[in-house]
């Protein structure tokens, strides 16, 4: 029953909670006895080590605190929690006139006494116990993009997901697990990198909140800590791991948090210092490569826009395009910047050196004018949505009108152009394709240290180059095989893989994307092989960069084959 109670309140955030208000029926009507065993054994606080005034508010019911409020002649603190609560602090720090001694001042001792005795038997789990079991699953299931909550909850979305997995109601892709490296040199570099990832979290939660002050010293306190840590200790061993691996480690960790900072200083109107630092990471290829391309942009507009350093941002940008880490969307970036410096009448004087900069050829696309009749709606805020006519039966539908969205009125614009089939679905549409005509190279064998736990959704080296490098004979192989397949071979691959593996968790599938099997044949027999082959060989080689910016629809005419992105 103990360790029943314990599972259950170590996915709960980590705070105070009243035993009495827990109710879990299944382990035991009466959890009074059950919470003192654990409190035995050590892995829970009682209220006597409830020292903090605002945890003790935080626990009671406003009608509670209220009559609290009213002891301390609190009358007009609000109905409120909140105001309750910030009533009660703002007391227990006032002095008493009257207190000769600072121990008879000690307003905020008698609250607390009567805040704890109205709670109760209150319980918090210990920290040094739950840092443990927190970290074995940190270990178990290494992520790198732990949010606040999951931090605070110690990974409790990992035993949701073995439970929902040992219940037969979640599966994973069929796999062999093959951990080669090592990550971690010693408990003590675990113990370093959890700390690092919770230094990330909170200037990422500080951000979000606005408050950029706590965000710039959090950033600094982080920053510092890192120099110290290279000072101090050798990092070869993280520098040497695959790339995919290396986003496990302090220094992966510690980067991020300075990338973070660029935006803070930024946004603190603090340029020099933001160019610094984006000179600093930019020195550097070991910690998030794929960050390049975005360093660089900034730093070209930074020294563009807000340092007016004209030379500086030609030189970044010419640096930037010459870098084979800095890929698509971010290479276009540069060069659009200097397209407009090439056409502002204030840059003739650098017209040569923008002129050595390296192209980039940029095919235009065709443009094709739809016209709906827009749906007023009050404000004029939000999306667009637009009136078509009902395609109903009957006298009744045969003036009614629909309410529909942007996507909605282009797809009927096509239909009545002959397309019968069509599909919103940005990304995902080509991403589902990629995996489903690709399933068992993504999940093939033999490649170490890329499934290294048994619910992994894709190999932790998809979005890295060492994806293709890794399978590069298997992919090539595929693609010559789609390019020269015949429609009936198309078929068939996608119903083999289809019928095998439909339903199973796999972060590049959205098996709510076709309505049916038979819907996504149709679509591949209209696309044919080569054309599936072109993207597959684009999307395998740097699938980070080339997942974004698809056409957000895809119509087909089932009937002549003929399709339009």
């Amino acid at each position: 029953k103990g360790q029943k109670l314990y599972v259950r309140l170590f996915q709960r955030k980590l705070k105070w909670l009243q035993v009495n208000k827990l109710d879990y029926e299944e382990i035991c009507s009466d959890l009074g006895p059950v919470a003192e065993e654990l409190v035995q054994g050590g892995f829970l606080q009682t209220e006597s080590d409830l020292q903090e005034l605002g945890e003790a508010l935080d626990l009671l019911p406003a009608p509670e605190l209220k009559a609290l409020a009213k002891t301390f002649h609190l009358g007009n603190s609000g109905t409120q929690k909140q105001q309750l609560v910030d009533g009660l602090l703002r007391l227990s720090r006032q002095k008493s006139l009257f207190s000769l001694t600072p121990a008879q001042n000690n307003i905020g001792a008698v609250i607390l006494k009567r805040a704890k005795k109205l709670a109760g038997f209150c319980v918090r789990l210990c920290r040094g116990p739950r840092a443990v079991f927190s970290r074995i699953l940190l270990l178990f299931s290494l992520t790198d993009n732990m949010d606040e909550e999951e931090m605070a909850a110690g990974g409790q979305s990992q035993l949701f997901t073995i439970l929902l997995v040992n219940s037969g109601r979640l599966a994973f892709p069929d796999y062999t697990v093959q951990r080669a490296s090592k990550v971690f040199g010693d408990r003590e570099d675990l113990i370093r990198y959890e700390a690092s990832m919770r230094a990330l979290q909170e200037v990422v939660s500080a951000m979000q909140g606005g408050q950029w002050e706590e965000a710039m010293e959090l950033y600094t306190a982080a920053k510092s800590a890192w120099q110290e840590l290279r000072k101090n200790h050798d990092l070869s061993h993280q520098e040497e791991l695959p790339v995919f691996l290396r986003s496990f480690t302090t220094g992966w960790a510690y980067t991020r948090i300075l990338s973070r900072g660029v935006e803070v200083l930024q946004r603190l109107r603090r340029y020099e210092e933001a160019v610094g630092e984006l000179r600093s990471l930019l020195l550097q290829s070991v910690y998030c490569p794929d960050s390049r391309g975005r360093w660089w942009d900034r730093l070209a507009l930074n020294l563009h826009q807000h340092l007016k350093k004209p030379e500086q941002a030609i030189c970044a940008i010419r640096d930037g395009l010459s870098d084979p880490l800095v890929r698509t969307g971010h290479k276009l970036s540069l060069h659009q910047r200097a397209v407009r410096m090439k056409e502002s009448a204030s840059f003739k004087k650098y017209r040569l050196q923008l002129k050595d900069l390296p192209t980039i050829e940029v095919q235009d696309v065709k443009h094709v004018t739809i016209r709906g009749q827009l749906f007023p709606h009050e404000g004029g805020m939000g999306k667009s949505m637009f009136l078509i006519p009902a395609n109903g039966e009957g006298e009744e539908s045969a003036n009614a009108t629909v309410i529909c969205s942007v996507e909605e009125l282009s797809l009927q614009h096509y239909r009545q152009q002959g397309f019968d089939q069509g599909i919103h679905g940005e990304g995902s549409t080509f991403s589902t394709l990629f995996a489903l005509l690709l399933w068992d190279i993504i999940f093939m064998e033999g490649i170490p240290d890329v499934f290294r736990n048994p619910y992994q959704t894709c190999p932790l080296d998809l979005y890295t180059d060492c994806f293709y490098e890794n399978r590069k004979e298997a992919i090539d192989s595929r693609v010559h095989l789609l390019s020269e397949a015949s429609v009936k071979t198309l078929h068939d691959m996608l119903e083999d893989v289809w019928t095998s593996h439909e339903g199973k968790v796999c972060s590049l599938v959205n098996w709510e994307r076709f309505s049916s099997l038979q819907q996504a044949q149709s679509l591949i027999s209209c696309m044919g092989g080569a054309f599936l082959g072109g993207v597959i060989a684009r999307m395998s080689k740097d699938y980070r960069h080339c997942r974004g910016g698809l056409p957000d629809l895809v119509v087909w005419n089932t009937s002549n084959n003929s399709y339009k992105v």
